[in-house]
């Protein structure tokens, strides 16, 4: 029989990426087969060999890195986390941004479960080694940050605590640019960890040459960081820095960094900055809107701020209107409810009946804050209408938001009201075009379901009958609802539903010619099994299973495996 380790080798061989990352995503079931000690000893050095051998698109090197980030509990107690180090040291070194960035995170969130010792003892020397690899620029870009984190643990420890800040001031000042724009981004998480002496110290004077470096990049960073080193700063020392730094990237060259001035410090410099003659300036002025108005009160941000930003909805630039939504909807709050319904309200059904695409789903996206500070009775009912018409969108990513906003419109309208205005986007959303639709569509139903006032008898009135009408469809994808709602609603649904209404639609559907159909169907029945009538259960989805288990298709055996072994059907085989 082919172990785990090997089946992963194999798959892994794919031309395919698709495959591969399928492949990655099971890696969790792979070292949870072989257990925390051959996940140590051959999984993890499996993998780094793999990835020094350059055998890894970039696509599958950023699952890798995720998965790796989420993997400790497989490979034994959190005093062996750090054997996922290594593999995810040589991510840190590749050329690819997303594969690093990913590595990094992972790194840092592992690195958040080890004591400071073995932060020490294993994560500091990496931080050095990445730091120190004059090879390629990329190692010391992943080095800048993970910086914070190991300097957090050297408390007792300064003679290493003395080479981590010695290595970044040398980050902060190296030849690439690349690299010092990689330190600059991390300035303020170490400033949070080196503390106010040293923050005064030391990186006071690598922020005042950041912000003049010759690198546009770099100093748009720097200034990004302004906040969280004047937090960690004395009194002084932060009027100085803003006082130095601020006035003269004001005055910058670069209309990016004056960007970046714009969103730093959005009270201070607001109405000049709106005045710039950049479009771009401007922009990022209004973006920063709403903590100018949180900052100088509400009469301020109706008289000087709102009309400035709402200007931008009639803007032949689409971006323009894209962040409009945005800041329109962060301006709510400070202005008020009545002011928002009076003022942002009438600018965001505009910007929703924006033709593009892009612009409308902006707006939804941000409408789920919009309806905290305004609710949906009185005026801000109008808004119903609209998000009606916008859940029937052409656009699957708009009907997608739409989607994920039901549960909060569910809970603000109550059963009645919302199945009246949301039913039928409710209906088709079960049945729609894109995959990602229907997916959430389950989950989403099922959140809905545990709110006040829904539950059981909501979910059989209403969402039954639009999936038992999915099983005769002619599309398996559509027919694939079924399953996935009979396993997201095994716990809902009373087994008297189930038995009747599901099961025996599922079984069907466990010897249907499409495999990915077969598969699903294995995962419901293995979810419904403890929750029907044993008998059903013993004479029915058991032995479907076990006949599964020859299926020709190596996945559907494996999820019919995986049921069979389950702790849910345990006392029925």
């Amino acid at each position: 029989m082919t172990s785990p380790l090997e089946f992963l080798m194999e798959e892994l061989t794919s031309d395919n990426p698709q495959q591969c990352i399928q492949c990655i995503s099971r890696l969790r079931v792979i070292g949870l087969a072989l257990g925390a000690e051959k996940t140590r000893s051959d999984l993890i050095p499996f993998l780094k060999g793999e990835i020094e051998a350059g055998k890894f698109t970039d696509e599958v090197q950023v699952s890798v890195a995720e998965v790796l980030g989420s993997f400790s509990e497989f490979v034994g107690p959190s005093s062996e986390a750090h054997c996922l180090f290594p593999p995810l040291e040589a991510l840190c070194a590749v050329e690819e941004s997303t594969v690093r960035d990913q590595a990094v995170a992972s790194i840092n969130q592992v690195g958040a479960q080890l004591s400071a010792s073995q932060l020490q003892t294993h994560l500091a020397p990496l931080v050095l080694r990445l730091a120190r690899n004059k090879d390629w620029f990329t190692p010391r870009v992943s080095a800048s940050g993970l910086v914070a984190l190991a300097y957090s643990a050297c408390e007792d420890a300064p003679a290493v605590g003395a080479e981590l800040r010695e290595e970044f001031k040398a980050l902060a000042g190296d030849d690439s640019p690349m690299v010092r724009r990689a330190a600059a981004a991390r300035l303020g998480a170490v400033a949070d960890s080196y503390g106010t002496k040293l923050v005064e110290e030391e990186l006071a004077p690598i922020y005042r040459g950041m912000v003049v470096d010759e690198g546009e990049s770099v100093r748009v960073n720097a200034l990004k960081q302004t906040a969280l080193l004047c937090k960690n700063a004395e009194l002084a020392t932060r009027a100085l820095l803003l006082k130095e730094c601020f006035t003269s990237c004001t005055r910058d060259k670069s209309w990016r960094v004056r960007i970046a001035a714009a969103e730093s410090l959005p009270a201070a410099m607001y109405t000049a900055l709106q005045s710039d003659h950049e479009s771009e300036v401007r922009v990022a002025a209004a973006l920063r809107g709403a903590e100018a108005a949180a900052a100088l009160g509400t009469a301020f941000g109706e008289k000087h701020i709102f009309p400035t930003v709402s200007r931008l909805a009639n803007d032949t630039n689409s971006v323009s209107r894209v962040e409009l939504s945005t800041v329109c909807i962060e301006l709510a709050a400070p202005l008020g409810k009545a002011a928002a319904l009076e003022h942002v309200l009438p600018c965001l059904a505009l910007l929703a009946d924006d033709e593009l695409s892009n612009v409308r789903l902006a707006v939804i996206m941000q409408l789920g804050p919009f309806i905290d500070v305004v609710g949906l009775d009185g005026e801000a009912a109008a808004m119903l209408p609209l998000l009606e018409r916008l859940g029937a969108d052409k656009n699957w990513r708009v009907r997608h938001v739409i989607l994920h906003l039901l549960p909060q419109l569910a809970a603000t309208l109550g059963p009645a009201e919302f199945w009246s205005h949301f039913g039928e986007v409710c209906a088709r959303r079960a049945s729609d075009s894109c995959a990602l639709v229907r997916e959430d569509w389950v989950v989403l139903m099922a959140e809905i379901c545990g709110l006040g006032g829904f539950g059981q008898a909501w979910a059989e009135e209403t969402l039954l009958p639009i999936v038992t009408a999915l099983s005769g469809e002619q599309s398996y994808l559509l027919r694939a609802v079924v399953p996935s709602f009979t396993a997201g609603f095994a716990q809902i649904l009373t087994p008297g539903s189930l038995e009747t209404k599901l099961v025996p639609a599922v079984l069907e559907m466990a010897s249907d010619r499409v495999p990915n159909l077969r598969m699903i169907a294995a995962r419901a029945l293995a979810a419904c099994t403890p929750l029907v009538d044993p008998g059903m259960a013993r004479e029915s989805i058991v032995p479907k299973l076990q006949e599964m288990l020859a299926d020709a298709d190596v996945d559907v055996k494996f999820e019919a495996d995986a049921a069979l072994e389950s702790d849910k059907l345990k006392g029925f085989c």
